[in-house]
């Protein structure tokens, strides 16, 4: 058996993989692994440049250091995926969460203010116990968002594919559907979705327009859920009290798009996740090695991603 591990690791966490796997699992960088060894191999953790994978007929399980899986489940085989769902909604929550306070707080205003060394009081700001707000999308991410947001008083909204028993954190929940009777209601616009034909531009220019002047957009769940082509001139007429997004339909965001330059919006570089919280890389590499201890046991794999769905 040939086990690629992939994804970046420091030596001192080496040795948990291989206590489990001996001389079976080859530790290399997503930048120096060659073909050939992505050929061999019947595991690969770690996320590899998808078109690399497209030959490797050997590869009987892939698991992935990212939640987003909709790029390798189009791939051909009949490979298992595995995404690290789960590991991701802590660090990116908290990231959403001071989004929402830096523009209910009138902080980037403040911010202008200071290097013009204006002393100006802006007025009124809002509290979090005054809002409706609406998480496209309850996975992990969008439940741990509602979590936090719930327990500082706000009503929250989710909205999914399909009704289920309602989560944590949520006061209500709603079908995909739904979307158009829950926007002009809501204060804040909290998006988490996964990428699938449903969701892609599922922020379209009907949609951006049915939302409440003065409400908040956040997108942290991909890119294309937004038709930055319809909120770029909505914005530009400072229709969003304030707009946060760290995903875009093209990345990196050329340095010509006029999203950098709209007034009341914060572009980050795709950075809410990743691995910049260590509690991140921990628990990534703890789904990692819980699924090994699985693989190499026969039992079945956590994490699983539906190949037809894409997540």
């Amino acid at each position: 058996m040939k086990i690629l591990f992939v994804t970046e690791i420091p030596e001192e966490k080496k040795q948990c993989f291989t206590d489990l796997a001996g001389e079976d699992i080859t530790f290399v960088s997503r930048k120096e692994v060659t073909d050939a060894q992505l050929m061999e191999a019947e595991v690969i953790m770690g996320n590899v440049p998808p078109a690399r994978l497209a030959g490797c007929t050997k590869l009987k399980w892939l698991q992935l250091d990212s939640a987003g899986a909709d790029a390798y489940a189009k791939l051909p085989g009949d490979f298992v995926l595995t995404n690290a769902s789960g590991a991701y909604g802590p660090a990116i929550s908290e990231y959403m969460l001071a989004c929402m306070l830096r523009t209910l707080k009138k902080l980037d205003d403040y911010e202008d203010l200071q290097k013009s060394h204006d002393w100006v009081n802006l007025g009124s700001v809002r509290t979090i116990s005054q809002l409706h707000v609406l998480c496209l999308g309850m996975g992990d991410i969008g439940t741990h968002f509602a979590k936090k947001v719930k327990a500082l008083g706000a009503h929250v909204i989710g909205v999914r594919r399909h009704i289920r028993e309602l989560p944590e954190g949520f006061d209500e929940q709603y079908e995909i559907q739904d979307l158009e009777k829950l926007l002009p209601e809501a204060d804040v616009i909290a998006m988490s979705l996964p990428q699938t034909p449903d969701t892609i531009h599922i922020m379209n220019k009907e949609h951006l327009a049915l939302t409440k002047p003065g409400s908040i957009l956040i997108n942290v769940g991909r890119g294309s859920a937004i038709d930055e082509t319809a909120l770029i001139p909505l914005q530009k007429n400072d229709h969003f009290a304030g707009v946060c997004l760290d995903v875009f339909e093209h990345e990196p965001l050329p340095k010509n798009n006029p999203l950098w330059n709209l007034p009341h919006t914060l572009c980050t570089p795709h950075i809410a996740g990743r691995f910049n919280a260590e509690v991140t890389y921990d628990r990534v590499l703890s789904i990692f090695a819980d699924n090994l201890k699985r693989y190499l046991a026969g039992e079945p794999l956590h994490h699983t991603v539906d190949r037809k769905l894409g997540y």
